[in-house]
């Protein structure tokens, strides 16, 4: 049975409320977060491959900044050494590891095979653009929460997290754009200063995930 309820048009406030935690959240493990994201990124612009593994690691490294996070609110000690301790050792996300990188690789497939060769063409196949656009855009908004309530849900299964997450998303789209717009802001105002601010933004936005998942779900 599943005990998750999904707290419908949330205040728009909270997105503020959102920016605040986690950026104290940050200051509390800087090393370790900014550890997390700096590996994270490394992986992905590793040559030829850092594309797919990015897409794979997303869901085992969003576990890991919320599990830090988690710490940070009980306030429980994390030495540097720990920040990937048990990265592979949580099945479920793990899976939705594996299914992102899967749907992630159909998407970008078809991309190539239906609407890339078209490109150059007068007529230009939008209609299927707009449609696998559509797709990945649905698959990342499902698997923003799903790493999250994979593991604050034993029995919710990754394609049910992924579903529970769209839902909430669509429940609450008034306060995630207001987000979306504070986050933007984030980004320009971290790439002023030679763009060392990204050091502490980026870290942000996965910590981010803890709070709104705790701000559009209750427990039954």
């Amino acid at each position: 049975m599943v005990n998750l309820v999904i707290n419908k048009n949330v205040e728009v406030k909270l997105s503020l409320k959102w920016v605040k935690k986690s950026f104290i959240t940050f200051k509390k493990y800087p090393l370790q977060f900014i550890l997390l994201t700096i590996v994270a990124i490394v992986i992905c612009l590793l040559p030829y491959i850092g594309k797919f593994l990015g897409v794979f690691i997303a869901p085992l490294f969003v576990a890991q900044f919320v599990m830090l996070t988690e710490k940070v609110e009980n306030q429980q000690p994390s030495l540097l050494s720990e920040v990937f301790c048990g990265i592979f050792s949580r099945k479920k996300i793990v899976c939705l590891a594996f299914i992102n990188f899967c749907l992630t690789g159909i998407l970008d497939y078809l991309d190539k095979l239906l609407v890339q060769p078209y490109m150059h063409n007068i007529d230009k196949p939008w209609a299927l653009l707009i449609i696998l656009s559509s797709f990945m855009l649905i698959l990342h908004l499902s698997m923003w929460l799903a790493p999250i309530i994979c593991l604050t849900n034993k029995n919710i299964s990754p394609l049910d997290a992924m579903l529970w997450g769209l839902k909430a998303i669509c429940y609450n789209v008034p306060v995630l754009l207001v987000n979306a717009v504070l986050s933007i802001a984030l980004l320009l105002l971290a790439l002023v200063p030679l763009g060392l601010g990204l050091l502490i933004v980026l870290p942000m936005f996965p910590i981010a995930t803890y709070y709104v998942y705790h701000s559009l779900f209750s427990q039954k």
